[in-house]
């Protein structure tokens, strides 16, 4: 019998191979101001490998003038993160087709949680399961304690979320 896969190298898998898992998750579209999400097909379990965060890695110095550069759509795909001792970014800004930069913001109640993984000396941002997420059922994970525009308590709260375009 072969031995099961762990999450960890599941994902190293994926980061290796630049690919997501098509036949386990698909892109719906959910409305008008979250745009795009990121749901399952099949069923992942505590702790299993969901997707990468994938995009162009780049220094603080580089995302900040980005940042200038960029309309506030496209900055909130780029993703700030300390490695070795270091400021980065990936720059998921581009539509490139990948699932990772699609998932969105749940800061109370996320499915996900996002691990730095280290594959052939670079950082990758991965996604992992917090608990079972059957199928049919949107990813998320807590994009952190910033203030965003989205999670201002009111009546269309329960229906925003972060805008992925």
């Amino acid at each position: 019998m072969p031995r099961r896969t762990t999450p960890l190298q599941d994902a190293i898998n994926h980061i290796l191979e630049g690919r997501d898992k098509n036949s386990m998750l698909e892109i719906k579209y959910i409305n008008p101001v979250k745009g795009r999400g990121i749901f399952t097909l099949a069923v992942f379990n505590q702790g299993d490998f969901v997707v990468e965060y994938r995009g162009e890695l780049i220094d603080a110095a580089e995302a900040e003038h980005r940042r200038k550069l960029y309309h506030n759509a496209c900055s909130i795909f780029m993703f700030d993160f300390i490695w070795k001792r270091k400021t980065w970014c990936i720059d998921g800004a581009l539509e490139d087709g990948s699932f990772g930069r699609l998932v969105n913001d749940e800061h109370k109640a996320p499915n996900c949680r996002m691990k730095l993984i280290e594959a052939e000396g670079k950082p990758h941002l991965c996604l992992f399961a917090l608990k079972e997420i059957t199928a049919g059922t949107e990813i998320t994970y807590d994009y952190g304690g910033k203030e965003w525009p989205w999670r201002k308590e009111g009546p269309e709260r329960d229906q925003k979320s972060s805008p992925a375009i």
